[in-house]
C-alpha cells in the first residue's frame, strides 16, 4: 500500500509542476484572458489529479519482472490514455478548434509525457549506478 501511494502521490507532484509551469508560460504569453477560475479551476485541478494518478500508479509496473518494453507500454499506455481522455473531458483538447489543433495539443501533451519519462529514466540509471559504486567502494 506504501509503494502505491508513494507512485501515485509522485504521479501527482509531476503532473501539478508540469501544470504550474505551463500555466506560467501560457499567463505570460497570453495574458489574463487565458485563465480559469471559480469551478473551471476546480475542475482543471481534479483533472491534474487524474492525469498524475494515470501515470503514478501504473508506474509501479516496473517492479515486476516482465520486459522493459512492455513495462514502457503499459506504463506511458495508460497514461497516455489517461492524459488525453482527460484534457478532452476537461477542454484542454477542443474540437472547436480544428482538428489539426487538437492532433497538434494531443502531440505536445505526448511528447512532454515522454521527454519526462526520458528524464526520470536517466535520473533513475544515475542513482542506480552511484548506489553500485558505492557498494563497490565499502568491499
Amino acid at each position: 500500500m506504501k509503494k502505491l501511494l508513494n507512485a501515485a502521490w509522485s504521479g501527482i507532484a509531476l503532473s501539478a509542476a508540469v501544470f504550474v509551469v505551463t500555466s506560467m508560460l501560457i499567463g505570460f504569453a497570453h495574458g489574463e484572458a487565458q485563465f480559469a477560475s471559480g469551478s473551471s479551476m476546480a475542475r482543471m485541478c481534479v483533472a491534474v489529479l487524474v492525469i498524475g494518478l494515470g501515470f503514478g500508479v501504473p508506474s509501479l509496473i516496473y517492479e515486476t519482472e516482465l520486459p522493459t518494453g512492455l513495462k514502457v507500454l503499459i506504463h506511458m499506455g495508460t497514461g497516455v490514455i489517461v492524459m488525453l481522455a482527460t484534457s478532452l473531458v476537461i477542454g484542454w483538447i477542443d474540437f472547436s478548434r480544428g482538428w489539426k489543433v487538437c492532433l497538434l495539443y494531443a502531440a505536445l501533451q505526448i511528447a512532454v509525457a515522454f521527454i519526462l519519462w526520458l528524464l526520470t529514466c536517466v535520473r533513475t540509471k544515475k542513482d542506480a549506478e552511484d548506489m553500485n559504486k558505492r557498494i563497490e567502494d565499502k568491499k
